[in-house]
């Protein structure tokens, strides 16, 4: 009886040195809670579980209703916005936000750049190349343009001065 007993694992070793012979080890806990306050206290963290899920749902339901709404603000401001100047729906629609483009004029290689800056204004520049070596690097116009063509124009008729008077 002995041998199951410590092969159990069930009783400790200061137990197990007083116990007698032929005595059966005590392995019931020395403090038994009752069943119902058991059933109490698991059903008080499930409750409080449930209340933390039901909190965070709500919270990000919440956050989620007014992110839509605020995106429906700036799609309506948006809308508005093109439908007093329908030419600006026109000029988004066909202007890239940025692009790159290359010529070459008296034996230079010239590199051009935009990028929109924000509604109707555009930067360009431009790096120019002779011989595989750069020769100008980010030079370009320095007024900011409506349209991303004439962003490109600009940036090539400077080029093209720039070869004339420094070529």
């Amino acid at each position: 009886m002995e041998d199951r007993v410590r092969d159990a694992g069930l009783a400790s070793t200061s137990h197990w040195c007083n116990l007698k012979r032929n005595e059966a080890p005590d392995i019931r806990p020395q403090t038994e809670v009752p069943m119902l306050q058991r059933d109490a206290q698991f059903t008080s963290r499930i409750c409080w579980f449930a209340a933390g899920l039901l909190a965070g749902a709500l919270a990000a339901s919440l956050c989620a209703a007014l992110g839509m709404r605020r995106a429906r603000q700036v799609a309506d401001d948006d809308d508005a916005a093109t439908a007093q100047d329908p030419r600006a729906m026109v000029r988004a629609s066909i202007s890239p936000e940025s692009g790159s483009d290359m010529f070459e004029y008296r034996g230079f290689v010239v590199h051009l750049f935009w990028q929109a800056l924000g509604r109707e204004r555009y930067k360009a520049w431009c790096d120019i190349w002779e011989a595989g070596a750069v020769v100008q690097e980010a030079g370009g116009p320095p007024a900011t343009y409506p349209t991303a063509a004439e962003a490109r124009m600009a940036a090539g008729a400077w080029a093209r001065h720039w070869v004339q008077n420094n070529g």
